[in-house]
């Protein structure tokens, strides 16, 4: 007898149920799909029933119903209140049938949750094509704690991905916020919605998004800001408009294709031209031409407006031969202005990289401007900077030395792991270095600090906490640099974020010495 029905249904799905195996049920039947069983099997004719327990599994899978029904002669499976758990999802159906590898589904409810679904969503209807691998939720909504987040006419979602990929929430940190609010206190209070999802009900994916945020809240300067994005294939648009008493300001940009459109009225930035990619083998050839206007020091009084036309060519080159890989990626720029001027430029990357029980790395990077150019998106600044790192087990070092600075700066991590957590410290040095300038007036001309934490394993558990501590110490100022805390807790759906972090004494110039706040969360 031969049952080909649910494996081929969820093929790629990986199951994680605390039930009782199928190999272990009083009946199965082995199939070239896999195997079926149940604590009872009875024959109707063509039609196979199991019951008590009816199960389906094979590599990666596993299903279970009251009851399973197949018809042999039409090819057809029915079941009733089926239930599925993935290591990221959990979904449940009212109604099912399959037929020719296409699973049809009513009274649909899949949510993340480890427990409960205070975070789920419901839909009309499913339908899975396994041939394709698309899963279609049909007039389904997005709820939190019952509250309605979104609605979709499709939705598609891929099981194997976290629902913030499947929803298109990415976020450039390591983690991605559910709720899009912001609430930390930075040199202010920051409080609002930073790049909130609007839903495309149609492709079931959040591609715009606005912004109203109020920073600095509090402080002699705060600022309100406006902000709207949005993007489909080969498009983009973004725009960000700041409101405060030293008067607004405005960034964005608009990508359709080879054209855009781009500026930044803190910087004194616009342009507006075309630009595009050319590949063949390991050539890379970028023609460009634009209108635009910059200000070369970020002062009105050096600026610069005209076009510029030219073209940009990289080589590259990569050899790998077991544990070891090189690359190599010469370039060259050439352009010219609407003025007896033009602009050459050319340098290159050259990297060797050998990975086997330790890792090392080391590279040179080098760009030399025949004469200064006149807009930042064709310049490549002089630069030549050595550079290595070395890693061994929880060992990590880095460094980096400026050959045009004679400027040298290095890192070096250990760190001790533990099946509760890793506790670490880094010394982070710089010789020779200028830029921040000391409370009494003097440049700061090297810096030494030892940061010591740790990092606890992630959260697994419901209703699970943890810890990260953080401690830096000065060792030129002999003084403590920094400090932070931040506590997770986990429950069933979300892992919620409090953290404060303080930076006493600014090591980089980018820094400013205050106190952090941050709150967030996440999708478990």
């Amino acid at each position: 007898m031969r049952l080909l029905f649910v494996v081929v249904l969820l093929s790629g799905l990986a199951w994680a149920s605390p039930g009782t195996p199928c190999s272990e049920q009083p009946y199965t039947l082995e199939t070239p799909e896999g195997l079926a069983g149940g604590g009872n099997l009875e024959f109707d004719g063509d039609v196979a029933i199991f019951t008590d327990g009816a199960c389906l599994e094979t590599k990666g899978l596993r299903l279970q119903a009251p009851s399973l029904r197949y018809d042999q002669a039409e090819g057809l499976l029915t079941a009733q209140q089926i239930e599925v758990e993935t290591p990221r999802y959990r979904f449940w159906a009212e109604e099912s049938q399959i037929k020719n590898q296409v699973l049809q589904a009513h009274g649909i409810r899949v949510t993340t949750c480890r427990c409960g679904d205070d975070l789920r969503m419901l839909s009309q209807s499913l339908r899975f094509d396994t041939k394709s691998g698309e899963v279609v939720l049909e007039d389904s909504r997005l709820e939190a704690y019952r509250l309605g987040l979104a609605r979709f006419d499709a939705l598609r979602l891929d099981v194997n991905q976290p629902l913030s990929e499947n929803l298109g929430l990415h976020s450039t940190e390591a983690s991605t916020l559910i709720f899009p609010l912001r609430l930390d206190f930075d040199q202010g209070l920051n409080l609002g919605l930073s790049e909130f999802p609007l839903s495309n009900t149609f492709s079931g994916r959040f591609s715009t998004r606005i912004t109203l945020l109020g920073l600095r809240l509090g402080s002699p300067d705060p600022v309100l800001r406006l902000g709207f994005s949005g993007q489909e294939e080969g498009r983009r648009a973004r725009l960000e408009l700041d409101l405060k008493s030293s008067g607004p300001a405005s960034r964005g940009e608009v990508v359709d294709g080879p054209v855009f459109f781009t500026h930044d009225s803190e910087k004194g930035r616009f342009a507006f031209g075309l630009k595009q990619s050319f590949a063949l083998d390991g050539f890379t050839l970028i023609p460009y031409a634009w209108f635009a206007q910059d200000w070369r020091d970020g002062t009105p009084a050096t600026q610069e407006q005209g076009l510029a036309a030219g073209a940009e060519l990289r080589y590259r080159f990569e050899l790998q031969e077991g544990p070891f890989r090189f690359r190599l990626e010469p370039f060259g720029v050439l352009g010219f202005y609407n003025q007896p001027q033009q602009y050459l430029a050319y340098g290159g990357q050259v990297e060797g990289h050998y990975r086997a029980d330790f890792s090392v790395r080391l590279g040179y990077a080098w760009a030399i401007e025949s004469t200064p150019g006149r807009f930042w998106l064709e310049r490549r600044e002089t630069t030549q900077k050595l550079s290595g790192s070395l890693q061994y087990q929880q060992i990590q070092l880095q460094t980096e030395h400026d050959f045009l600075k004679n400027q040298t700066q290095a890192s070096l991590r250990i760190g001790y792991a533990q099946s509760y957590g890793e506790v670490w410290a880094q010394l982070n040095s710089c010789w020779n270095c200028v830029g921040k300038t000391l409370s009494n007036g003097r440049d700061d001309w090297e810096r030494r600090e030892l940061v010591v934490g740790f990092t606890p394993v992630p959260l697994t558990c419901t209703y699970d906490l943890n810890l990260s501590p953080l401690l830096g110490y000065d060792f030129l100022r002999q003084g403590v640099s920094r400090w932070g805390l931040e506590l997770r807790y986990a429950d069933c759906c979300l892992i919620w974020r409090l953290g404060y972090q303080e930076v006493r004494i600014a090591q980089d110039p980018s820094e400013v010495p205050n106190g952090k706040l941050v709150f967030g969360l996440e999708i478990r």
